[in-house]
């Protein structure tokens, strides 16, 4: 089955596009094939709360163990509706295995690309069996860092930085490669992505390019190189770069560019 999120990033961009609502649900399941997929798919029918059709696209995401449909053209409420059957279902053929968690957009965000990765990042936190959860874009005000992703190479640069910010608040995870800084990336959604241009497996530009196929409204991204050359500088803002340093660096002047960005 396709990964979940770039399958329902897509379609939630189009219909951000065309401002029209769109409802998501995702479920903690066990694992699906492509043929229990489309047993669900036939199983669960297609009409939504008020009766009428709706166009559903489904994914499931094998690493995270998460189910998800997309509803276009649904609202919170009638997506609602919908997770009852989908939980009711999923209980009754003994797949569901914690978890609902519903939301629409733009209602519940300003942002399809932001709702998506809040909500798979809220869905790592365990919930009751069974319980449907609606996703909150701005719930209760709490007191939380800001979140930074190092992605370099260079364990020195990494640890260096890593004890900076975290003794300036920040809360900080580190990778050592591109693949490695992507699969973090999807894990925390931080607000910053700190990444050089040399990096092993994936490049700096190819992990630029990964994050803004995935939401490109979602994080800010700096690159920290020893690149000077200014065709780096201009492929790098034009891959969606907000900040471009080059070492040896200042680390007062970084934590300036930071919280210029961030905060």
């Amino acid at each position: 089955m396709s990964n979940l999120v770039p399958v329902f990033y897509e379609h939630l961009s189009k219909m951000e596009e065309k401002q029209l609502a769109c409802g998501v649900i995702l479920a903690a399941c066990k694992t699906l094939t492509k043929e229990s997929i489309e047993l669900i798919k036939q199983d669960l029918g297609t009409r939504s709360g008020d009766g009428s059709e709706v166009a559903l696209h489904y994914a499931y995401d094998k690493n995270k163990q998460l189910f998800g449909i997309l509803l276009e053209g649904q609202k919170l409420s009638n997506t609602h509706f919908y997770a009852l059957r989908v939980k009711d279902y999923l209980q009754e053929h003994k797949l569901l295995t914690g978890s609902l968690l519903i939301a629409s957009f733009p209602e519940s965000s300003r942002s399809s690309g932001q709702m998506l990765m809040r909500m798979i990042q809220e869905m790592r936190e365990p919930g009751a069996h069974g319980e449907i959860k609606i996703y909150e874009q701005n719930p209760a005000p709490k007191e939380e860092p800001a979140s930074i992703l190092l992605v370099n190479h260079d364990e020195t640069v990494n640890e260096f930085l890593s004890i900076y910010f975290q003794r300036k608040g920040y809360l900080v995870t580190v990778a050592n490669d591109g693949m490695d800084g992507m699969e973090k990336y999807q894990e925390v959604a931080p607000d910053l992505v700190i990444t050089d241009l040399n990096l092993p497996i994936l490049n700096g530009y190819q992990l630029m390019e990964k994050i803004k196929h995935i939401s490109a409204s979602m994080s800010k991204i700096m690159v920290l190189t020893d690149k000077r050359l200014e065709e780096d500088v201009q492929k790098s803002f034009a891959m969606g770069a907000s900040d471009y340093i080059t070492k040896p660096f200042s680390p007062v002047e970084l934590e300036a560019r930071v919280k210029r960005l961030i905060l």
